[in-house]
């Protein structure tokens, strides 16, 4: 692995994305300039584009290319760049947009992605077609042998809509032994609950999605005949939306996070992308409305955006885009600087910090097809709903694929399977192993309910463990939870809640079963529809709603609706100190807690000792303030004022006492005792980010 990217924690974007009409393009290019302004707003690499979304490119050696027609004669920007920034000890990472362009559709409109109805979809290229082997990789490979590129970055190589050129058709054919590929219906651009009837879909599915990633291996393959120490990375490829094995081609991880709330999204990607043993970086913007306006945030937006994903072990690379003329505003850019020098301020913090396991969520690979549909992208929904909610409970997480936790069950103390329908023998035969020696397993909804195909199995995979024999779902959209265990009643209403979300009829088969929460169906109204657009609790189904069975050393539980998407979809709030008491119970000795006026996300680290100031190994508590004014009119979350969270106090299990306690950045000397194995300091303030560090 390059060891550049992986400290490389101050990079800029910039699009440069130019169609063919563009008149005075380029009229203000200075690379020199350019390179001392990148100096000045403290980066350390920046995109340098290779290929626009049009289709154009910049420069002038090779013949593949598509040089803009408006290009300055002679100029050749890609060269001027790169050798500027690299005067400066600046990185260039070349930027590639695969998924349209203008002198492709003109030249060659056999080559674009169709649909049904034969329709080209605008200027968008299908990489299936003899594009790949005839034009883009003998593309790429001019790009990387004519210029000094630091790293590759391409934008959009995934499967993302369905396909109906004659290339695809032709290949899925001779894939699927003759069938054709099926139509979507009218007027959807992407796979639906209708789709999901025509199990077609799923074969078709699985073939698309492997047929990219040949093209990104092929991709991979030809930078690296050429250039081995090129690092690659592809856009939203890997992402929690396509979880997948990281194959060894692909040198960093990068997507340009929506822009609703950069701060929730940003820690959401960490959490995963921290267990992949890839640099990452989740690319937040300095937009008010995400790709396309040259207005800015203000840095303390973009500073509290980048600061979850630092804490947990990624890099920062922010998005914007020059004007037609190569140009920035040098108030966005100052902008851009402060926020830089936010990170590097923090910068010793990060050096060779490793997350320390918690608890781990498991976000399976196979969740395309496992579902209620089949989905290109999955349906994030219980993921994300259960990283907030253990983030908002000041609980530890990451997101693991299968293979991950089964490599690194060991480590975690407890384990979350929200609505993870299938689940492979190695896995429960190891998670069995874990609880028994103790671990704490909370399974929800369908888990473990279908096969690799998403096939009912009619039983638990888990059945044993849990204790349980499912016997069927519940057929309408929610159902009521009432917690009849007061231990699990703290902070929630005393009544039964309501939760949207796919729910199981559990019959308890094992007599150490403990019922903690009843589960009730719905009210139905004679004619069997709900009695508005919800409705209210009806009769108790006979079935627990959360089941408890102590196991060797360890606890098994089982929640029979998917909590944790209910509480992302809904906001349903009781349901996430359900869970947090429940954690809290099983867990009685956590390795932190956090009492504060308002929720902080926890974030802790481990740090090498030859990578710290002291030269001594030190565990980092991050403290991260998440709140601040947000819009109600729809827009993005843009935040100018952030309130402190005053008077944190900090308590961390450790095995003896520490040498020193430092608040970080800055080195102060919080007030601290250490009684019984815990550490407990005491936090004045926390405004964007601090870290407890405990040598």
């Amino acid at each position: 692995m390059s060891t550049w990217y992986q400290t490389s924690y101050r990079k800029l974007f910039f699009d440069f994305h130019s169609p063919g009409s563009t008149v005075d393009l380029a009229a203000d290019f200075d690379a020199e300039r350019w390179a001392e302004r990148l100096d000045e707003a403290n980066a350390q690499a920046v995109s340098v584009f290779t290929k626009c979304g049009y289709g154009w490119s910049f420069y002038q050696k090779g013949h593949i290319r598509y040089r803009h027609p408006h290009l300055p004669p002679g100029l050749d920007m890609l060269e001027a760049q790169i050798a500027t920034l690299h005067r400066r000890g600046l990185k260039a990472i070349g930027y590639y947009h695969t998924f349209n362009s203008e002198p492709i559709a003109r030249d060659h409109p056999e080559w674009l992605n169709r649909e049904a109805n034969g329709k080209p979809f605008g200027t968008a290229c299908c990489m299936l077609s003899p594009l790949l082997d005839e034009w883009m990789l003998p593309h790429i490979a001019e790009i990387v042998t004519h210029y000094d590129v630091d790293s590759m970055f391409f934008d959009g190589t995934y499967a993302h809509v369905p396909c109906y050129c004659e290339h695809c058709r032709r290949r899925f054919a001779e894939a699927s032994g003759g069938k054709e590929i099926p139509i979507l219906p009218e007027g959807r651009t992407a796979l639906s609950p209708e789709a999901a009837r025509d199990p077609l879909w799923r074969e078709y599915g699985a073939w698309y999605l492997a047929a990219f990633r040949e093209v990104r291996q092929r991709i991979c393959d030809t930078i690296h005949a050429h250039r081995p120490e090129v690092v690659v990375s592809i856009n939203w490829a890997y992402a929690p939306r396509m979880p997948e094995v990281v194959p060894a081609g692909i040198g960093a991880l990068v997507a340009d996070i929506f822009p609703e709330d950069q701060v929730q999204n940003g820690s959401y990607f960490a959490s995963y992308w921290s267990t992949l043993g890839r640099p990452f970086d989740v690319m937040n913007s300095a937009f008010l409305q995400w790709w396309g306006d040259w207005a800015s945030k203000p840095a303390l937006a973009m500073q509290q955006e980048v600061a979850p994903v630092l804490a947990r072990g990624g890099l920062t690379w922010i998005g914007f885009q020059m004007n037609h003329r190569f140009n920035v505003e040098p108030a966005i850019m100052a902008e851009l600087g402060k926020t830089l020098a936010f990170v590097k301020e923090r910068e010793p913090l990060y050096a060779g910090a490793e997350p320390v396991a918690n608890v781990a969520v498991l976000h399976a690979t196979d969740q395309h097809f496992t579902r209620d549909e089949p989905r290109f992208f999955i349906d994030e929904l219980s993921a994300r709903g259960a990283h907030r909610l253990l983030t908002e409970s000041m609980i530890p997480c990451h997101l693991l694929h299968e293979e991950g936790l089964l490599a690194r069950l060991a480590e975690f103390k407890a384990v979350i399977l929200p609505d993870q329908r299938h689940l492979s023998p190695a896995l429960v035969e190891a998670l069995a192993a874990w609880v028994t020696a103790g671990g704490v397993l909370l399974a929800a909804g369908l888990t473990g309910t279908t096969d690799a195909d998403g096939a009912a199995t009619g039983d638990f995979a888990l059945g044993d463990l849990l204790g349980l024999h499912y016997e069927g779902r519940y057929d309408q959209s929610h159902a009521y939870i009432k917690v009849t265990d007061e231990r699990l009643a703290a902070g929630t209403l005393d009544m039964p809640h309501l939760v949207e979300a796919a729910t199981g009829f559990a019959r308890p088969v094992s007599t150490d079963v403990q019922t903690l929460a009843r589960l009730h169906k719905i009210y139905l109204r004679a004619d069997g529809q709900l009695l508005l657009r919800w409705s209210p609790a009806g009769e108790d189904s006979g079935y627990p709603a959360i089941t408890l069975r102590p196991v060797g050393r360890g606890f098994a539980c089982y929640i029979a609706s998917d909590m944790f998407r209910a509480y992302q979809a809904k906001n349903q709030w009781n349901v996430k100190h359900i869970v947090a008491n429940l954690l809290g119970l099983l867990l009685p000795e956590p390795l932190v807690t956090v009492d504060a006026p308002a929720w902080l996300e926890v974030v802790p680290m481990r740090q090498p000792a030859d990578r710290t100031p002291e030269s001594r190994g030190r565990l980092l508590v991050h403290l991260l303030n998440e709140h601040g004014d947000r819009p109600l009119d729809g827009n993005y979350r843009c935040t100018e004022q952030i309130v402190p969270v005053r008077d944190v106090r900090v308590r961390v299990r450790v095995p003896e006492r520490p040498a020193s306690v430092r608040l970080e950045p800055g080195g102060a000397t919080p007030a601290w005792d250490y009684v019984d194995g815990v550490v407990t300091v005491q936090v004045p303030e926390v405004f964007i980010h601090c870290a407890v560090a405990i040598a």
